[in-house]
C-alpha cells in the first residue's frame, strides 16, 4: 500500500513538470551538532556561585541545543506597595520587559531575539520578578546581552507618545484578564486587606494615569539589587553562565543597597465580592450563560515559603486536586481528587471546582475556587466552605493521601522534564531559599507527610476567619461573610 502510493506521487511530480528527486520539505540545514557536550557518566547536578557583586549564578546542564537563562528578582508588587505606596510598577515592568532600550528599539530587540532564535518571557508577581530567553545554545552570548539589558537598562518611557501606547496596552490586558484571574486578585485582597499583599497585582485602569516613567525607574531602583538577583540557565555549563554573568552583568550592576526592612502583612480574612461583567476573551462568542466564579480560602503553611508544612500543604492541594467539567483523563489527570469525586461528578450544576494554593515569602493561602450558574451562588458557597471545613474534622484516609502523594511527585518530576520548567524552578529556589531542593529531599519530604499532619494543618487554617472573594453579573445569591464565617463555629 505504501509503496503505491508513493509511485501515485512520483507520477504527478513528473506530469507536473517537477523533477522526480523534489523533495517536498527541503532537507534540513547541516549545522555545527557539536554546540551541546556530550552526555556524562553521572547525572547533572545545580551549581551556585555567588560572584564579588553580590549576584548569584546558578545552573544546571541538560545537553540539549536550547538553553533557557534568566533572571529572578526578589521584589514585585508587595515590596512597591509596602516601599513606595504605588500601584503598577511592578505590571509596568512586566509589560515593558522587551519594548526596547535607550539603547535599542524595540524593532532591533525584536530582531536580535529573532536572530539567536530566542523565545522571551517576563513575569510579575507579588514578591518576585522574572525574565527568561530561551535560546539556541550556540547564540548565548547575543541571549544573554539581550537579557542584559532588558533587567538592567529598561525602556525609553520618555519618547513622544510611548508612555500613552504603554498606558493602553495595560488597560487591555486588565480588560482581558480572566474571570479566575480577576477573583484570585480579590482573594488576596480578602485575606490581606490593605497590607502589601492585598495590593493588586494586575493595575487597575484608574491608576494608570498616575504610571510614569519615574514609577518604573523607582520599581526597578528598589528591586534590581545585586543581592537580590539571580541569574539562572538549564541547559548550560556553569563556567559559561559566570562568563556571560561578568561580562554582560557585573560591569552595569549598581552597588549594593541596604536592604529594604519588611513589612509584614497579616492575614486576616475577609470578603471582596466584584458585581461586573465577565471579560470575553478575543475570538470568543459573548457568553450566553455568565457564570459566578467564587474563591473561598484559609490562612495555611504558617511562615510561608518557610513553614515546616510546606510540602504538606502542596500534598493537600493535590488531595483535593479538582478541574472544570471539561476536564477528561484518568487518574493521571486528578479524576480521582476529592473535589473530582464529591463535587464535580455529584452536583451538575457545578462548571468548575479546583483547590489553589498561594505561598508567599511569611504567609500563604490554600483555598478552592470553583464556577457556577449565579441561582446556585449559595450552594457553592457551602460546597466549597464545607470541604475546606472538613479538613479540619476528619481524618483523611490512607489511601486517599497516598494517591495524592504520588501523583504530587509524579506531577513534578514530569513537569522538570521541561527546559523552561526547570529553568524556572532552579532560580526561584535559589532566590527562595538559597539553595536548591534535590529531587531525593523533595519526595522523602512527600512521603514523611502523615494523616496527622494534614488534620493538624486543616485545625490550623479553621482557626482563623475564611476569605471569600466572587465575581460575575449577578451576586445576589451570595452569602452574606457572616455567615459563611459562621460556619466554622458550628
Amino acid at each position: 500500500m505504501r509503496a503505491s502510493l508513493l509511485r501515485r506521487a512520483t507520477a504527478r511530480r513528473r506530469t507536473s513538470g517537477m523533477p522526480a528527486d523534489y523533495a517536498m520539505v527541503p532537507p534540513f540545514p547541516r549545522g555545527d551538532w557539536q554546540t551541546a557536550p556530550p552526555f556524562p557518566d553521572t547525572a547533572p547536578t545545580t551549581q551556585l556561585t555567588t560572584l564579588p557583586s553580590g549576584l548569584r549564578v546558578v545552573s544546571q546542564e541538560t545537553h540539549t541545543y536550547m538553553s533557557a537563562i534568566g533572571v529572578v528578582i526578589s521584589g514585585g508588587s508587595a515590596d512597591e506597595q509596602a516601599h513606595l505606596g504605588t500601584v503598577g510598577g511592578a505590571a509596568l515592568a512586566e509589560v515593558c520587559a522587551w519594548r526596547g532600550t535607550r539603547n535599542s528599539s524595540t524593532a532591533d530587540v525584536l530582531k536580535r531575539a529573532e536572530a539567536c532564535g530566542a523565545y522571551l518571557h517576563a513575569n510579575a508577581q507579588r514578591e518576585q520578578t522574572l525574565y527568561c530567553v530561551d535560546a539556541l545554545r550556540d547564540q548565548l552570548g547575543p541571549a544573554a546581552e539581550l537579557l542584559a539589558e532588558a533587567c538592567l537598562l529598561g525602556p525609553d518611557l520618555d519618547a513622544p507618545g510611548a508612555m500613552e501606547e504603554v498606558r493602553q496596552g495595560m488597560e487591555l490586558a486588565f480588560l482581558d484578564a480572566t474571570q479566575d484571574a480577576r477573583v484570585r486578585e480579590n482573594i488576596h485582597a480578602a485575606a490581606y486587606g490593605t497590607s502589601p499583599l492585598g495590593a493588586p497585582l494586575l493595575c487597575p485602569p484608574a491608576s494608570l494615569n498616575a504610571l510614569s516613567s519615574k514609577t518604573l525607574a523607582d520599581y526597578r531602583a528598589l528591586v534590581a539589587r545585586p543581592e537580590a538577583l539571580v541569574l539562572a540557565g538549564a541547559g548550560v555549563g556553569h563556567e559559561e553562565l559566570i562568563d556571560l554573568a561578568q561580562t554582560h552583568f557585573e560591569p552595569h550592576l549598581p552597588p549594593k543597597s541596604p536592604t529594604p526592612t519588611i513589612t509584614e502583612s497579616p492575614y486576616v480574612g475577609g470578603c471582596v465580592l466584584a458585581e461586573e461583567k465577565a471579560p470575553t476573551p478575543a475570538g470568543f462568542a459573548v457568553e450566553t450563560n455568565p457564570q459566578v466564579r467564587i474563591a473561598c480560602a484559609m490562612r495555611a503553611a504558617e511562615g510561608g515559603w518557610h513553614s515546616k508544612d510546606l510540602i504538606a500543604v502542596c500534598v493537600l492541594q493535590t488531595l483535593l486536586g479538582g478541574g472544570d467539567s471539561f476536564s477528561a483523563g484518568g487518574p493521571g489527570k486528578g479524576m480521582y481528587s476529592r473535589l473530582y469525586r464529591e463535587v464535580l461528578n455529584r452536583y451538575h450544576w457545578v462548571e468548575g471546582c479546583a483547590a489553589f494554593v498561594s505561598i508567599h515569602d511569611r504567609e500563604g493561602l490554600l483555598g478552592i475556587v470553583g464556577a457556577c450558574a449565579p441561582p446556585y451562588a449559595q450552594q457553592l458557597t457551602e460546597v466549597l466552605m464545607s470541604n475546606l471545613l472538613r479538613l479540619g474534622q476528619q481524618p483523611v484516609d490512607r489511601a486517599e493521601l497516598d494517591r495524592a502523594k504520588n501523583m504530587l511527585k509524579v506531577n513534578v518530576l514530569t513537569q522538570l522534564e521541561s527546559r523552561l520548567v526547570l529553568f524556572e524552578d532552579v532560580a526561584r529556589q535559589v532566590a527562595t531559599f538559597g539553595r536548591r531542593q534535590t529531587l531525593q529531599e523533595m519526595t522523602a519530604a512527600v512521603d514523611a507527610v502523615s494523616e496527622e499532619d494534614i488534620l493538624r494543618i486543616g485545625s490550623y487554617m479553621c482557626a482563623a476567619p475564611p476569605s471569600v472573594a466572587a465575581h460575575g453579573e449577578d451576586l445576589s445569591k451570595v452569602p452574606p461573610f457572616e455567615q459563611v464565617a459562621s460556619w466554622r463555629l458550628r
